[in-house]
């Protein structure tokens, strides 16, 4: 009960926290159901600049790498998958084995702090997570124009 009321930055030795992370939280826990676990790594990322280069990193356990479409803008990154479901059914002596794997589907859309430059960006996969690099775009320098008389 103590997670729903906004006082309870109050409370001894708990952490100090805002009454919207608290709000993102009920969201979050109503959005992503139980009844569906390959979903709730979804929707982690990080996002930082370094030498240049605009990094982000977008988990995306279970995700065949091969199946993820990016693409890319100036100013936004956008990255999608299918769900993909896989059934198998084998008899072994006379006993009937089953499998079912499930990759969830995920689709985000990105807003990017500044323009990158897309002819150079890269992206890579590894360990269930989707990595994009890019290049700040480099705008050029503001120069007085002179003008022709006719």
């Amino acid at each position: 009960m103590f997670a729903l009321t906004p006082f309870r930055n109050n409370l001894p030795g708990s952490v100090r926290r805002s009454s919207l992370m608290d709000i993102d939280d009920i969201f979050n826990r109503l959005l992503w159901s139980p009844d569906f676990p390959a979903t709730r790594n979804f929707g982690n990322f990080d996002m930082y600049e370094k030498d240049g280069r605009l990094n982000v990193s977008v988990e995306a356990p279970g995700i065949n790498p091969d199946e993820v479409e990016i693409r890319i803008s100036k100013e936004r990154v956008h990255l999608k998958s299918k769900q993909k479901e896989e059934t198998e059914k084998a008899e072994d002596d006379g006993k009937i084995w089953y499998s079912k794997k499930t990759a969830a589907s995920f689709n985000y859309e990105l807003t990017l702090p500044f323009e990158i430059d897309t002819d150079k960006a890269e992206a890579s996969f590894q360990n269930g997570v989707i990595s994009i690099s890019a290049p700040r775009l480099q705008v050029s320098e503001s120069r007085v124009l002179s003008i022709k008389k006719s």
